[in-house]
């Protein structure tokens, strides 16, 4: 038989084809760490719209906001509230501060652990 007449890739062609597999799945796999970020972020904002919307039902109902965060804890466990842990996507606790009895932060670290590098999702002090 010729080399000719025989069937099949060369090495080079299949090295040229796995090259090109692994560069799009790089592709899509870091397309989909932005999607998971992008997607974290939006459930925090919305459940810290969520929790601030109790808080504004809290005050009306008993004329100031929480003084303290165990305070907004047990009034969310008491509503069986959907969020009475407090945790936003990325497992940490989301934070939340009165300032007055009319007044009060509530946010969270966006998934940061570093301090000085927080991404603060909420209206933060």
């Amino acid at each position: 038989m010729k080399r000719a007449d025989r069937a099949g890739f060369t090495l080079v062609e299949v090295l040229t084809v796995i090259a090109i597999i692994a560069l799009l799945a790089a592709l899509i796999l870091g397309l989909a760490g932005n999607a998971q970020k992008k997607a974290a972020r939006s459930k925090a904002e919305a459940e810290i719209t969520q929790l601030e919307s109790f808080v504004t039902d809290y005050q009306m109902k008993y004329g100031q906001v929480p003084p303290l965060k165990s305070d907004l804890t047990k009034a969310l466990e008491a509503a069986s509230h959907s969020l009475t842990n407090m945790m936003d996507p990325w497992g940490m606790p989301y934070e939340y501060q009165a300032s007055s009895k009319a007044t009060f932060y509530l946010w969270s670290k966006g998934g940061s652990l570093v301090a000085d590098r927080a991404l603060y999702i909420g209206n933060a002090p």
